[in-house]
């Protein structure tokens, strides 16, 4: 039997289910397919699996670099967890000693992320546009009745907003300053709220606030625990509010309005998809002739931390995402809900490129890119 290893992040003891979730359905599939698939360790010694020597595993998918040996590299498929400002410098991995090592196959989302590389390496077919797994979750018959029932969501109104904040990534979340104000909007407005929780929220101050208040509080809202799936909550929700989390990415893949909030510590590194990494400008020739925020702020900012451009045309919803401040919210998602295809252009240009291919069969054409490089 072919041996295939799979690895997510395991930080601090702590695995992350939301990295695991995005290779799950890869790993399911080519199980059935009659592979022996294990999972991994992600620390020290990466790619072990306990009773199997190495030479004996024909290759490794992980949804997080994290490896420590350029051989692991090569024997490698990356399928991301996430899609964020980071995500072009995973194209390509790179060992901890800076040298250029080439995945085996990166099982990409969009043609966004692939801008850097060069026509030779696209053309060896490494870098198959495969659409994302775990949105295939989305597509499942019944997801979204199987949902409120695992949940109990027994909601009073029509309309749903999922609040899914970032994790605790300081730069890129705003939960602390956003969850109480949003908990206190929705006590007055006729929609109902859930709030779905990244990993490590607990370590936010205001978590054990919110937590109280929701257990004791109004009828439309619902805190939902960070070891669900987000996916399925997805055919839920009418209209997204998130932060810097990726979600914002996932959500317009399947053409649904996402707003933005953009209190966040570094909201330009948080916000604008490739654009800044961490405070350095990270512009390429698409975002220096098309985006208006960049070639400001790069000259008048070049530490990237500052305001965004809400409330400029160009601005408001770059990369097919609305932004919105923390007080102008409410005016933002009655807007949306009323008419949540008043930026449908913009959603779906975006969408075509940074998270294509949303149709339920992103993890069978990765199990095929697999196959096919692997030679397995």
């Amino acid at each position: 039997m072919t041996v295939v290893g799979f690895v997510c992040a395991d930080i601090a003891g702590k695995l992350m289910n939301s990295h695991r979730l995005a290779i799950q359905p890869i790993f399911d599939l080519m199980q059935a397919h009659g592979y022996g698939c294990h999972w991994a360790n992600w620390a020290e010694p990466w790619g072990q699996i306990p009773g199997i020597n190495k030479d004996q595993v024909a290759c490794w998918v992980t949804s997080e670099p994290g490896m420590t040996s350029n051989d692991f590299i090569k024997r490698t498929f990356f399928h991301p967890h996430g899609l964020h400002p980071t995500e072009g410098a995973y194209v390509t991995a790179r060992a901890p000693y800076g040298d250029y090592t080439p995945w085996l196959g990166y099982l990409g989302t969009g043609e966004y992320w692939l801008t850097n590389i060069d026509e030779a390496s696209r053309a060896s077919g490494s870098f198959p546009i495969t659409g994302w797994a775990k949105l295939d979750t989305y597509f499942k018959p019944g997801i979204k009745e199987e949902t409120i029932r695992k949940l109990n969501l027994g909601l009073p109104h029509a309309k749903t907003v999922l609040y899914a904040p970032c994790g605790n990534w300081h730069w890129a979340a705003s939960f602390e300053k956003s969850v109480m104000h949003i908990i206190h909007l929705f006590e007055g407005l006729p929609y109902n709220l859930l709030i779905k929780v990244g990993e490590y929220a607990e370590s936010f101050t205001q978590y054990v606030a919110m937590r109280n208040r929701l257990n004791n509080g109004p009828p439309n809202m619902r805190l939902i625990s960070y070891q669900e799936d987000v996916t399925p909550l997805y055919s839920l929700a009418d209209v997204v509010v998130t932060d810097g989390s990726s979600v914002a990415w996932e959500v317009i893949g399947l053409d649904k309005p996402v707003i933005q909030l953009t209190n966040m510590l570094d909201p330009l590194s948080a916000l604008c998809p490739g654009f800044m990494i961490k405070g350095d400008v990270r512009a390429s020739s698409y975002n220096i002739a098309h985006c208006k925020q960049i070639r400001l702020m790069a000259e008048k900012n070049p530490e990237g931390k500052g305001t965004l451009l809400t409330d400029d045309p160009e601005c408001h919803v770059c990369a097919g995402t609305i932004k919105s401040t923390l007080e102008g919210l409410g005016n933002i998602l009655a807007k949306t809900i009323e008419k949540p295809d008043e930026f449908a252009s913009e959603r779906r240009m975006w969408a075509a490129s940074v998270n294509a291919l949303a149709d339920g069969h992103s993890a069978e054409r990765c199990v095929a890119a697999i196959k096919r490089l692997a030679k397995i």
